[in-house]
């Protein structure tokens, strides 16, 4: 009886500690997503970044940490206005997005995302040098996304800006990307998040697309 209640006894303990340990985990990336919504700079950034790579490095297990790590770092490639400071801030983006390859990643479209801005980024460099390049790998991603998740409003997103900011005589411009904006708006009408830490950003970019 007594090594019976004893191994009773272990089994609790461990659950507990597993309880525990999500909810300190969760209570982490709660603080440091917070962090993101109120960085403004690229010094701020990076120190968010940090502290994902730092929760990352702890929890092997979880990849919502590299995934806003690669996020943090596209973002900060969006502040710099030198095309090779543009650059390495997303080679180190890609760096997280190498490491999600090999995680268990619960939704895999928010990987194609990242992947799809790093790339539209990438061509934001020098589009007409970059399009060849990169152009291909951006639509593969999006589509891919929509494959797995049809209801990612940040695919649509991320389509509807692509359209949006390509020069008329190349098949852009706002009225040719208008249709990608409002199904991309109505997208996040009903997006729901699968947790209070995953991924809910885009719905702000939509505001700065003005469609007739």
């Amino acid at each position: 009886m007594k090594k019976l209640i004893f191994t009773i006894a272990l089994f609790v303990a461990s659950f507990i500690s597993k309880a525990t340990d999500t909810e300190r985990f969760m209570q982490a990336m709660g603080q440091t997503l917070m962090e993101l919504g109120q960085a403004k700079d690229v010094a701020s950034l990076q120190e968010v970044a940090n502290k994902f790579e730092r929760i990352a490095n702890s929890e092997t297990s979880e990849w919502l940490p590299n995934y806003y790590a690669g996020l943090c770092y596209n973002i900060m490639a969006q502040k710099q206005k030198e095309g090779a400071e543009i650059d390495k801030y997303l080679d180190k983006s890609d760096s997280f997005i190498e490491k999600l390859s090999k995680q268990n990643v619960t939704s895999p479209d928010e990987v194609e995302v990242i992947k799809a801005q790093n790339y539209m980024m990438r061509i934001s460099v020098d589009g007409p040098a970059r399009w060849m390049k990169y152009g291909s790998a951006f639509e593969g991603a999006i589509a891919k996304a929509k494959g797995i998740n049809p209801e990612n409003p940040r695919a649509y997103a991320l389509k509807a800006q692509m359209v949006y900011y390509t020069p008329e005589q190349f098949g852009g411009g706002p009225e040719k990307a208008c249709p990608e904006v409002q199904e991309a708006i109505a997208k996040f009408t009903n997006f729901k998040p699968a947790s209070p830490i995953a991924p809910s950003w885009g719905a702000e970019q939509m505001k700065g697309l003005t469609c007739k």
